[in-house]
């Protein structure tokens, strides 16, 4: 590969600058090229969009700023101010408006032969001043052939996270990745790069010091949709400047957003302010997500899949949806894969399918892709339409091998280019096609846009205002194949939005950008591979997905490709994925050896028992992953979490190899501990009990039995049978629980009318669907009188723009009751339990709650607290 690297010098203060003095408040402070440069006309420009976040801008000729929407800047900046100047000696100083509480930061900057800055806490007295970020002093800007080279000073010590969705493990310190989108089927979890998303947000966050104290976390992110690629210290070339971090964007001028903050949590809740919090989940995307690749392709489909409502029930497993894969699109000669063509000959009446599996309460969600084979029956209009990318060297239609049908099956097609008027009307009216049949959403996959060209231009009729527009066609590598994917998205958002404004979209999307995610809720990790290893990988994969605010995810249970899952396996794997914020079991339609590939709950009889337990348990904690979703969508806090984050990141055990290298993560930060079994024959595991501050004696509740007590900062050994993983309750968590079925929020309504109109059926009138009208908190007390908080959401789970119920909890032990205080801050919503509230204590507590009614609950003694107003 061809080396580009060419170094930016020789920058100067403006005219507009020559006044400037210190103490000066400003908007923005630049540089630009001067005489002595080889490079004219670049700018270079300092701004705080927020106040604890400043941006670059680097554009130059053929540099412009990359085209994006990837983040919802502020219409008004912070002003910010200037400290010091030192024109002679090209130094300037300016301070942070707002650090992190308790800090004060300045920005130092050098620019008398290269730019050069660097970001420092300042301590209190002389000495104490702490690093917190530095460019690279001698190789901090350079241009590629097309684009830029950033580097920093890199520090082995600290932990690098993010990067969206990266192979495992979760720690990304000492490699390198490439940013971009492709289709990674079969990936190996560990090994794997790139994946499926392009999430260009790295996150450096240091130890705990000698001291015990913790150093600022700082993240950076660059806006760019072109490929790039991020060496977090993988490559050394020591003798440039010591060691180093490296960011390389093949396209286009750089903008480079810097987050300081207290925490992995401070920097994760600066970047959603920056990109957009995470979108609000449905509450029937939450339980179990059947789907299959296989049935969808047989040619008695329609017959096949009007079944499952009943093989559900006959196993007594519970469903929320089903997704459609891509075989109700084949062509009923070749078998290629037409999307929004109708197979007749497998689907004679797809709206009857549609109308069984509503009845049954269950969602339906087709798979759609954005390219056409040269045989579709649509393309010869795309073509003339110019819906495709287009290939200046030979003048049409770009064309390249597609995938068409089976495995390793593949045909010449075009990709769709949605940034053309004429593709979005298409692909719109394909998506109506499906509404009208009675579709609750769009699996928007295969999604990557792998166009394999940079000179491929988009056709950039954007009919939307986005942070930053170029004029006429552009080229993909600068405007990004990823922005296809974004605009697929939001097609499909949009159609789904205008046909039922009423309610909440669902947009399961396969790959993305931070802008894609204003329009999908909800993702996976793609086409894994069936594997132990694989199951292990996609843990830490999960992890930093979350951290990039892709907190509605999950993996293929049982994995897509490869051998069929051993009951062991599968059974672990399954005790993991309910436990994740987005629960599927999902397959492709043969194994390595040609057979058929069906991975369902039922699939086991010696492990069905064991399997309809942990999906009955993911229903009855249900109103408690509707609130960590509502708690994603507010404050971008990751229903599933690294130990580490948010009050636990000063517990200096959780930065050990053993732990990062581990698999316990939060269910819920300091909620749920999950430690999962994830090696074959296993049956135990040591697991460490996260402390929140130096003194922390809080006590952990093993929720399985023996349902033992353990206390923060210890290490224990607890039993993990095929029957369950390690699961533990912290002290002053707060679950609330429903029924382990699947429910609905209101007798009628958008919660039990589907959009074609259908009513699911009452299990009362014989169908599989129940009232969510009982509600239980399960609390966890010490016995020492501490005082614990906390608040929960309710709403219908449907409703575009939800009306809440909110209630906030308060509750004390001692050693002979538990005071138990729940009001109604917020009534917007009236959940159908009517105030009703049976107040949980852990197995084998037997104190009294006073001003509660005992009572009993799957053969336990609860309490039942009637809250007015609700």
């Amino acid at each position: 590969m061809p080396v580009v690297e060419r170094d930016l010098t020789y920058f100067v203060l403006p005219p507009s600058h020559s006044s400037l003095t210190p103490g000066s408040e400003l908007d923005s402070f630049v540089l630009i090229s001067g005489p002595k440069t080889r490079f004219p006309g670049f700018e270079w420009k300092l701004e705080f969009p927020f106040p604890n976040a400043y941006r670059i801008l680097l554009t130059g000729p053929d540099r412009p700023r990359p085209p994006h929407d990837n983040v919802n800047a502020p219409a008004k900046f912070c002003s910010f101010k200037l400290l010091s100047l030192d024109k002679e000696n090209c130094h300037a100083v300016f301070a942070f408006l707002s650090p992190p509480s308790g800090t004060k930061l300045q920005l130092m900057l050098s620019w008398s032969y290269q730019i050069f800055s660097e970001v420092w806490e300042v301590g209190e007295s002389e000495g104490d001043d702490r690093l917190i970020l530095s460019d690279l002093s001698a190789r901090s800007y350079a241009l590629t052939e097309h684009g830029v080279i950033r580097h920093w000073k890199f520090d082995r010590t600290r932990l690098h996270l993010g990067l969206g969705e990266k192979a495992a493990p979760i720690d990304l310190t000492g490699r390198s990745f490439t940013l971009h989108a492709t289709d990674a089927a079969y990936y190996d979890a560990y090994r794997t790069d790139p994946l499926y998303k392009h999430t260009p947000f790295l996150i450096s966050t240091p130890r705990l010091n000698e001291d015990g104290q913790q150093d600022l976390t700082y993240a950076l992110f660059h806006a760019t949709n072109s490929i790039a690629t991020w060496d977090v210290g993988a490559e050394i070339d020591y003798p440039s400047g010591g060691l180093s971090k490296r960011f390389v964007q093949d396209w286009g001028g750089l903008e480079e957003w810097v987050m300081v903050g207290k925490g992995v949590e401070g920097v994760v809740k600066t970047f959603a302010e920056m990109t957009g919090k995470p979108r609000l989940v449905g509450r029937d995307w939450f339980g179990y997500l059947g789907s299959t690749m296989l049935l969808s392709d047989k040619e008695n489909a329609q017959e096949l899949l009007e079944e499952w409502p009943k093989m559900c029930r006959k196993h007594d497993i519970p469903c929320s949806a089903m997704h459609l894969s891509s075989g109700y699109t084949a062509d009923e000669d070749s078998n290629n894969r037409w999307v929004f063509h109708m197979n007749k000959r497998r689907y004679p009446d797809f709206k009857q399918m549609t109308k069984v599996l509503h009845e049954a309460g269950m969602k339906l969600v087709p798979n759609v892709k954005p390219y056409m084979l040269l045989s579709h029956p649509a393309y010869k209009r795309l073509k003339e339409s110019d819906g495709l990318f287009y290939d200046p060297i030979f003048k049409g239609p770009s064309q390249q091998n597609l995938w068409s049908s089976g495995e390793g099956v593949s045909g010449d097609g075009s990709w769709v280019d949605l940034t053309a008027s004429a593709a979005r009307k298409w692909w719109s009216q394909g998506v109506q096609s499906l509404i009208d049949l009675g579709v609750d959403g769009m699996w928007d996959d295969n999604s990557e846009y792998f166009t394999r060209d940079d000179e491929l231009l988009f056709a950039n009729e954007f009919d939307h205002n986005r942070e930053v527009m170029l004029e006429g066609k552009v080229k993909t590598g600068l405007m990004g194949r990823i922005t296809a994917n974004e605009m697929m998205n939001k097609v499909s958002h949009e159609t789904l939005q205008a046909a039922n404004p009423e309610r909440r979209t669902f947009i399961l999307t396969r790959s993305g950008n931070p802008a894609a995610f204003k329009y999908a809720c909800s993702t996976w990790s793609g086409d894994n591979l069936t594997s132990w290893h694989n199951m292990r990988g996609s843990q830490h994969i999960q992890l930093n997905s979350a951290m990039s605010l892709m907190q509605n995810t999950g993996a293929d249970v049982g994995g897509f490709g490869g051998d069929t899952p051993t009951p062991e396996l599968f059974t672990r794997w399954v005790q993991l994925g309910v436990t994740h914020s987005r629960f599927c079991i999902h397959s492709g339609s043969y194994d390595t050896h040609g057979n058929e590939k069906l991975s369902t709950p039922w699939m086991y009889p010696e492990m069905l028992p064991i399997i309809r337990e942990h999906i009955k348990w993911r229903y009855l904690v249900l109103p408690f992953l509707n609130n960590l979703m509502w708690q994603s969508h507010l404050h971008a806090v990751p229903p599933n979490a690294p130990l580490f984050y948010g009050p636990f990141s000063t517990d200096p055990v959780l930065y050990t190899d053993r732990i990062l290298e581990g698999f316990d993560a939060w269910m819920g930060v300091g909620q749920i501990l999950t430690a999962p079994q994830l090696f074959e024959g296993g049956l135990t595991r040591d697991v460490y009990f996260p402390k929140a501050s130096l003194d922390d004696k809080s006590l952990y509740f093993d929720l399985h039995a023996p349902f033992g007590k353990h206390r923060a900062g210890e290490w224990t050994t607890v039993a993990t049978p095929i029957e369950h993983g390690g699961m533990l309750a912290r002290e002053g968590a707060m679950i609330p629980i429903g029924k382990d079925k699947a429910t609905v929020t209101a007798v009628s309504g958008p919660a039990r009318t589907h959009s074609d109109g259908v009513d699911l059926i009452f299990e009362s009138d014989g169908g599989q669907v129940d009232l969510d009208d009982w509600r239980g908190l399960m609390l966890f007390p010490g016995r020492k009188g501490k005082l614990y908080t906390g608040e929960w959401i309710e709403d219908d789970g449907i409703s575009a723009i939800p009306g809440t119920c909110t209630f906030s909890v308060s509750y004390c032990g001692t050693e002979d009751s538990v005071e138990v205080n729940v009001s109604v801050e917020e009534n917007r919503f009236k959940p159908l339990w009517e105030g009703k509230l049976h107040i949980v204590l852990p197995f084998g507590d037997n104190r009294v709650v006073p001003k509660a009614k005992q009572t009993t609950w799957k053969g336990r003694d609860v309490w039942a607290l009637d809250l007015p107003h609700v």
